[in-house]
């Protein structure tokens, strides 16, 4: 505890110059005790400050912007990020990615989904992503009842998507592929990671949620390296993390912005939707398709029918998940507009924005607010 003293002088009354008292001079009270005290505080409070703002501004100048554009799982996929050693992150990122594809991939030979399709029934060791996106399938499976469903491998194929000779196929082959479509043909353990198909003709194909699900485990890679800022583009699954930094920096972030495309003329956006965080993806029937005697097939493919989707021309779907919204806007697009509505409305986190092929706009009751439309 600081002892308060003073310097002590004597000064006569004025009115009684014989008398003497004593008395402290002003600024050796204003020197001593707290008042001392708290001087010392406010040094170091701001010494504290300008050493803070220095470690700040090095690491914002630290900080990198970088960018990878790579063709993989059928698609042009981009990568951005900013933060400190973007650059290597995002290098690592992509062989974190080219690993999940070729697990996931159907046409990839030696994948976990190639194994299992031609395992003729036998149980087949698996890792964990796999059980992982298919958990997410049969969640959006029993949630549309059956309207997103993986095991249509087989049909796919007879439709010639995924290979090279695109065919409509007969009513008889149709018949006979659709025998082995059903999500109950499909057993597997997430404790022992094992699949195995019940159904000799059940082929699966996880292109419908393996893609999002890659997407999202992009980002997550990106943000456990310390990178704040992210996003992954893979041809239309998009998942966002932090928006997009300001310049300058100290800003802090903006929303992200990502455009939906034209269905009729790919070359213009539509509408621009506005997210920090999470995925915005757009799902359509003008990505791959083939025309045969003036008709139009499109690779989404209705599960109950096996005849590609018509009705809608693109739908796009906003959630916290990428792997999510690719399976619901895939549902989605097989519901039609009204059943797709009413499944959007009625999932808790989603919101769409759903395009008729005639260019009708319908969107949920929370899409607006994230959507500005351009047309």
């Amino acid at each position: 505890m600081h002892k308060l003293w003073a310097v002590r002088r004597k000064v006569p009354h004025e009115n009684h110059p014989w008398l003497v008292y004593c008395r402290a001079p002003r600024s050796a009270v204003f020197l001593g005790g707290s008042q001392l005290k708290l001087k010392q505080l406010l040094l170091a409070f701001i010494l504290l400050v300008i050493v803070s703002g220095v470690w700040v501004l090095q690491g914002y100048l630290s900080m990198e912007s970088a960018r990878r554009d790579v063709l993989m799982m059928d698609t042009f996929v981009s990568v951005m990020a900013d933060g400190r050693e973007a650059e290597r992150v995002l290098d690592e990122t992509v062989v974190e990615m080219r690993r999940l594809e070729a697990l996931l991939s159907a046409h990839i030979e030696g994948s976990d989904v190639y194994r299992i399709n031609n395992a003729l029934g036998a149980q087949v060791s698996v890792s964990a992503e796999t059980i992982e996106v298919l958990e997410v399938a049969e969640e959006v499976f029993r949630r549309t009842n059956g309207a997103f469903d993986v095991t249509i491998g087989a049909v796919l194929r007879l439709w010639g998507f995924g290979t090279e000779a695109r065919q409509v196929p007969t009513a008889e082959e149709l018949l006979s592929a659709m025998n082995g479509v059903g999500f109950t043909n499909v057993e597997f353990s997430r404790e022992e990671k094992w699949v195995r198909l019940k159904h000799p003709a059940t082929r699966l194909d996880l292109g419908g949620v393996a893609k999002g699900y890659i997407v999202d485990r992009a980002t997550e890679f990106i943000y456990s390296r310390g990178i704040r800022h992210a996003v992954v583009d893979a041809g239309g699954d998009v998942r966002i993390t932090g928006g997009r930094p300001n310049s300058p920096r100290w800003l802090g972030a903006r929303k992200a912005r990502v455009g939906v495309q034209d269905p009729v003329n790919r070359e213009r956006l539509v509408a621009v939707v506005s997210v920090m965080d999470g995925a915005v993806l757009t799902s359509g029937d003008y990505e791959r398709y083939f025309v045969e005697d003036g008709i139009r097939y499109t690779h989404i493919i209705d599960p109950r029918t096996g005849s590609p989707v018509r009705g809608l021309s693109s739908v796009t779907i906003v959630t916290s998940k990428a792997a999510v919204a690719d399976a619901i806007a895939t549902a989605v697009m097989v519901l039609g507009k009204e059943a797709g509505l009413a499944l959007i409305e009625d999932w808790e986190g989603v919101e769409a924005l759903l395009i008729t092929a005639e260019q009708e706009f319908i969107m949920s009751s929370g899409m607006a607010a994230l959507t500005e439309v351009l047309r």
